[in-house]
């Protein structure tokens, strides 16, 4: 490529970028559309994302409550019958 073409393809270049860069121009549009759309899809997945955190956490307190629930069951038994075993002797 000779100087003369790098130089055509040059102001093409800036052309384009001055045209582009106008306030009612199409490609400035174009732009902030493609801008917002990303910035929705964005906003999306992160509303996404953070339901799923939680609907996780909610899962994991809920199975945590169940576990402690059978646990303080468990002990109240065996408290139970602890005790049961203890008056039973003193008869």
């Amino acid at each position: 490529m000779g100087l003369w073409d790098k130089l055509g393809q040059a102001s093409t270049y800036l052309r384009k970028v001055r045209r582009s860069q106008g306030p009612d121009s199409y490609f400035r549009y174009k732009r902030g559309r493609e801008d917002e759309r990303k910035q929705a899809d964005h906003d999306r997945e992160h509303a996404h994302d953070f339901a799923e955190r939680e609907r996780e956490a909610a899962e994991r307190r809920r199975e945590y409550d169940e576990r402690y629930a059978r646990e303080r069951e468990g002990d109240a038994v065996r408290e139970r019958t602890e005790r049961a075993g203890e008056v039973e002797p003193d008869r």
